[in-house]
């Protein structure tokens, strides 16, 4: 699932359509859209109506900013209406400018993935803004979610409750980090870094080489933390997550940005996905454990 990093990526890679008019809107799969602050069922088996409510209220309205909170993309629109984007497992968020004919891009992330020209099979909401520029939803596994919500209701979706701080916030300290992580003091310190209620939007990689970073192996405990033990995981937690961002990501899984090209964050993992491959400081396997159901990987003699 895209984290903080490659959503940040994609907030910042459609800046640009800010002003921007909304003309049409084109749902081939009613089960990623929403209307409302209700919680989505299970199933999410939506109706045609709800669709077209959908289409109805974006067209005409005008994209006022574009920020993200956790992993969640957020729209305002003129008119007090908010859009909600959640990539979930493989999401794409993908843009055509109104200079370009066409948008040829790889979808999935190998060597022998052919170009595909948008919309492809896998494009299921398209939005088109007066200027002509086109936005592109892919979603192979259809997951995510589009929720549009009145800001008289903000207050009521779940989506955007219960988020503990944002770590690269200016009032976020080591301090910050520790007074939230030890709400869960018998939690292992993977578990603690990846639970959105207590720090947003780290996940599986990041949480893997943060540790890694810091030198804190993943199964310690929250409360076994000395306090030059949080100073470093915060400057680790802080470094990483600010590289991974300038380097536009980490394309793993399906991960794309906004112009079609790949993050490059992968290239710099220390221990994620390296299970068996030699760590870079002291030479010894990568190891791999599983976690509250999480893969895992860390390096036993660099990390204590």
């Amino acid at each position: 699932m895209p984290e903080l990093p490659e959503v940040e990526t994609v907030v910042r890679g459609v800046q640009f359509l800010r002003g921007k008019r909304v003309r049409s809107v084109g749902v081939r799969k009613p089960k990623l859209v929403s209307v409302g602050p209700q919680t989505l069922s299970p199933t999410r088996v939506h109706t045609n109506a709800q669709v077209r409510t959908f289409q109805r209220t974006l067209v005409g309205r005008t994209i006022r900013t574009i920020t993200r909170r956790a992993k969640l993309i957020v729209f305002q629109f003129d008119k007090g209406w908010w859009l909600l984007v959640h990539l979930k497992m493989a999401g794409q968020v993908l843009v055509q400018r109104r200079s370009k004919r066409q948008l040829l891009v790889r979808l999935f992330n190998t060597a022998t993935a052919p170009l595909e020209a948008m919309p492809s099979k896998h494009t299921h909401i398209t939005v088109t803004f007066t200027d002509g520029t086109k936005l592109f939803y892919n979603d192979t596994r259809l997951f995510g979610t589009w929720r549009l919500v009145h800001s008289r209701d903000i207050a009521n979706v779940k989506d955007l409750q219960g988020y503990g701080p944002e770590p690269l916030a200016r009032t976020f300290t080591w301090r910050a980090l520790q007074s939230a992580l030890q709400r869960r003091p018998k939690q292992k310190l993977k578990q603690a870094l990846t639970d959105q209620t207590l720090l947003a939007g780290v996940g599986n990689i990041y949480a893997d080489e943060t540790l890694f970073a810091a030198k804190l192996r993943p199964t310690r405990t929250v409360r076994s933390l000395k306090p030059s033990d949080w100073q470093r995981l915060y400057q680790s937690l802080q470094r990483v997550l600010r590289h991974a961002i300038l380097a536009h990501g980490s394309s793993v899984g399906e991960f794309i940005r906004p112009n079609g090209l790949v993050g490059t964050f992968g290239g710099y993992h220390k221990v994620y996905s390296r299970s068996g491959k030699p760590c870079v400081v002291c030479g010894k396997p990568i190891e791999r454990t599983v976690l509250c159901g999480r893969g895992t990987h860390f390096c036993s003699t660099c990390q204590k």
